[in-house]
């Protein structure tokens, strides 16, 4: 279906006052549930109507929060339609505009996060983007009470903060729904196309990925990106193994760091894999035939018996000074996850490359797993590299 534009905003007083997921009681949808809001719009956009007291509670229901904070793969736990393709973030890099063009282009809009205050320190916000008009975008935005959907409301006159729009974007949630049609219904006229292509559809036969040779731990397939849950494995493939890509731009994520592609194995198993672990492979003439050498399904990771994980490699680091603190976001103004004491040594949850220029330099963050298991943001010159 063609994707429909529904607003909603986060201070609606039908559910501004609900606490939002598992958090405190100041965590209300009407103070931090924009990231919430913004995945019912999407979600009621592509026909699975959901609001956001709706979809809080399914998503308490199959443990979709960390705190406050929401699981953005556990969406497709309630609607297997609804697939992240890919989570990006671009804190200290330039956002993938490309990317984000593309899937606004086949009618996936996309969640972005950006600061929404020009004061120093960053205080997340997210919206959905649905399209594109010159160099900026249009967006649904959850914050404003204005449920004028025919108003346009650009990204950059409300959040650059002075910056170039590849810098204004500091996280992105890409998802797939299979019963996307392409196109996304735009009141008030049809927005400058960002691309004339189709929606992407499986390229069977024509465009592969191989595992590459240092991956000698084996390579999982999963059903979605979240390398958390061992249950998501539907394969393990050697290294070597041909891939199929089933995505029209799969070519260009290829080796890329923190990119997902999905694909599929000889054997027929479809899912995401980790592109970092993955080298363009152009077959000679006939597309490669199935090889004994590759996991036969008897071989297939159960929770009991998981395979390796070829994600990437974690990073330890040491607390140095007792009563350091672990936010939920990026900011000194967030909530505080946990107080760890001297010494005490944390998981770093984001690419080793991103995390080291952090370590001991202060104002910088960390993506850490605290020492009671939640998630979240370290001050990079509070801690040394363990």
């Amino acid at each position: 279906m063609t994707f429909q534009l529904v607003y909603y905003s986060q201070q609606d007083p039908k559910w501004k006052d609900d606490i939002l997921g598992f958090g405190e009681a100041s965590d209300t949808i009407g103070y931090v549930g924009c990231a919430l809001t913004s995945t019912a719009m999407l979600l009621s956009g592509h026909g699975f109507n959901e609001t956001p007291t709706s979809l809080n509670q399914k998503l308490k229901d199959v443990g979709g929060f960390a705190g406050a904070g929401i699981r953005w793969g556990a969406v497709g736990r309630l609607y297997p339609q609804v697939t992240v393709k890919s989570n990006v973030s671009c804190i200290n890099s330039d956002a993938p505009l490309a990317q984000i063009d593309a899937s606004i282009a086949v009618g996936q809009p996309v969640i972005v996060m950006v600061d929404s205050t020009p004061v120093a320190g960053l205080l997340t916000h997210w919206v959905m983007l649905y399209a594109k008009e010159g160099d900026d975008y249009l967006m649904l935005d959850p914050w404003p009470y204005q449920t004028d959907i025919k108003k346009k409301t650009f990204l950059t006159p409300r959040y650059s903060q002075g910056n170039p729009l590849r810098r204004s974007i500091m996280h992105v949630i890409v998802y797939d729904c299979s019963n996307a049609s392409g196109g996304i219904a735009v009141p008030g006229g049809k927005p400058e196309p960002v691309s004339a292509k189709p929606r992407s559809k499986p390229v069977r036969g024509r465009s592969y990925a191989r595992v590459k040779a240092d991956v000698t731990w084996g390579l999982n397939i999963r059903s979605s990106i979240d390398t958390s849950n061992a249950e998501n494995i539907v394969a393990a493939v050697p290294a070597g193994s041909i891939l199929t890509l089933l995505e029209a731009d799969g070519r260009m994520k290829l080796g890329a760091v923190n990119q997902w592609v999905r694909v599929q194995d000889e054997q027929g198993h479809e899912g995401y894999a980790a592109a970092w672990y993955l080298d363009e492979f152009q077959p000679s003439a006939a597309p490669p035939k199935k090889s004994p050498a590759i996991t036969p399904a008897s071989e297939r990771p159960t929770p009991n018996t998981p395979k390796p994980a070829a994600e990437l490699p974690k990073l330890i680091v040491v607390v140095k000074s007792a009563g350091t603190k672990v936010l939920n976001i990026a900011s000194a103004k967030s909530e505080v996850l946990s107080k760890e004491r001297a010494g005490a040594k944390l998981v770093v949850e984001e690419p080793v490359e991103q995390a080291l220029p952090k370590i001991g330099i202060a104002g910088k963050w960390l993506n850490v797993k605290c020492t009671n298991g939640k998630r979240g943001f370290i001050d990079g010159g509070s801690v040394k590299e363990g």
